[in-house]
């Protein structure tokens, strides 16, 4: 339901206003790392992560991880192999994104409620990954 249209999905969750009014989720896979960024100013989905990081506003973050993701992200502490692609969403006052975290090995037969625990701001933004614990 996420995937096919998250503004209504995540409205239903109570969640929704003005920044989340229009919501699109990508999701990560074993080949793809989704991230994402307001390169203009610092769009971002308030209404269902709470108020943005100060780092996600800064002008280096919002530069550079259009240029580096790779970079950027291995200084979160994330490090994506070079085999998987790193898709860069840039969010706007039309359209902002969440990224959906790849589901982690050993979660299967898991609740919604046990994953709704492993979920961070930071994997939903793309610059965190969910692990099993």
């Amino acid at each position: 339901r996420l995937m096919e249209n998250a503004t209504a999905a995540i409205a239903e969750l109570g969640f929704s206003g003005i920044q989340g009014e229009d919501m699109l989720v990508v999701e990560n896979t074993p080949d793809v790392h989704n991230v994402t960024v307001c390169t203009l100013c610092s769009c971002y989905p308030w209404p269902v992560l709470g108020l943005p990081p100060v780092w996600y506003k800064s002008a280096p973050y919002r530069s550079r991880i259009v240029i580096d993701p790779r970079g950027v992200l291995a200084e979160f502490g994330l490090h994506i192999p070079e085999s998987k692609e790193i898709r860069v969403w840039d969010s706007s006052a039309e359209l902002r994104y969440l990224v959906l975290p790849e589901r982690p090995a050993g979660t299967d037969g898991w609740s919604e409620a046990q994953l709704s625990e492993l979920i961070t701001r930071d994997s939903m933004i793309g610059t965190g990954v969910v692990s099993a614990p």
